[in-house]
């Protein structure tokens, strides 16, 4: 890999997001301002942007468009639209690809723009935030049936990205679970490099003072079945303490609505949707709790940390790597 002492713009990082605008679009600034404070980005490719610390000259984006494909992708349940839009935003890139000794993407972006950049002699780098799709599929199907829902089949998505991982030179992998979960699916260990998240302090700190107000337990997160949010709904209502808080924020997902039907009226629930403020919601929660099923990582659960919680998870969030028990 190229190091600062001999760096030199080599780096095109493509991703079909919007990049500063939350989720994967949030974590992807602070890598991508590492690339640029060391001299190795050369450009960034995504479906749009919000402002962030990378000089606008380094962003090229699809723009209104790309906005509106992505948007798309939240009304439908099948996969269908995802593929369909990644397959075009790789199209995109492919297209606008210039030479670079190092052409980095993410799973489910890229295909036919990673082999392009292969035939041109870069090397390629692909980064994996979850455990391998049939791993994936089978953890997720397991709940869809305990909840009654029918089995999801395979998609062209899922075989994409089984693809990708198969043409990929190097795949970034963030945590041991989804490690293991590639070399139990026979992806090669010469391919892996596991490389974790991290978190800025500057920014996510324990607040000053709180407020006096009920314990609160946080989650944060897509209320999904993915996200382990049924076990967490158990747990509070075993737990039958009514001066308490549970705070849900996140937008409720399709799979996991006939959950939050199940539980309805549970005291102590508050559900409040997407949170824009983050920060603000870690700094007024007692702790943290991220249950999920399959989880490449979990960034959530080390700003949590930052913000002086203390934090439960399942081992299949990988950020579990770095939570000591008790």
């Amino acid at each position: 890999m190229l190091s600062s002492a001999n760096a030199h713009p080599a780096v095109v990082y493509s991703a079909n997001v919007r990049l500063g605008g939350g989720g994967m679009g949030s974590s992807l600034v602070e890598p991508l301002v590492g690339l640029h404070q060391a001299g190795l980005l050369r450009q960034v490719l995504v479906s749009s942007h919000k402002a962030s610390p990378l000089p606008p000259n380094l962003i090229r984006a699809q723009g209104v468009w790309g906005r509106v494909q992505k948007r798309l992708e939240f009304y439908d349940p099948t996969g269908w639209v995802s593929y369909l839009v990644n397959s075009l935003f790789d199209a995109w890139v492919r297209r606008s690809l210039p030479l670079t000794p190092i052409f980095e993407s993410w799973t489910g972006f890229c295909l036919t723009s990673l082999i392009a950049a292969q035939e041109r002699g870069s090397r390629t780098v692909l980064g994996l935030g979850s455990a391998h799709p049939r791993v994936q599929r089978d953890l997720i199907n397991a709940e869809r049936r305990a909840w009654g829902l029918a089995a999801q089949p395979d998609t062209p998505l899922r075989q994409r990205i089984e693809a990708e991982l198969t043409a990929a030179g190097t795949i970034l992998v963030q945590s041991r679970f989804s490690e293991q979960s590639l070399l139990d699916q026979g992806i090669a260990a010469g391919k892996l490099v596991r490389l974790p998240l991290g978190v800025d302090p500057d920014r996510f700190q324990p607040a000053a003072g709180r407020p006096a107000a009920p314990f609160r337990v946080l989650f944060l997160g897509q209320v999904t079945l993915r996200k382990g949010v049924p076990y967490l709904l158990e747990a509070w209502k075993r737990l039958g303490w009514p001066e308490a808080e549970l705070f849900v924020a996140g937008r409720i997902l399709p799979d996991c609505r006939p959950v939050v039907r199940h539980y309805a009226g549970l005291p102590g629930v508050r559900w409040a949707g997407f949170v824009p403020d983050q920060l603000a919601a870690f700094q007024a929660a007692d702790v943290f709790v991220c249950p999920s099923v399959e989880d490449g990582f979990g960034l959530v659960v080390l700003e949590a940390m930052a913000c002086g919680l203390p934090v439960v998870v399942s081992d299949h969030t990988g950020a579990a790597d770095l939570v000591s028990p008790g």
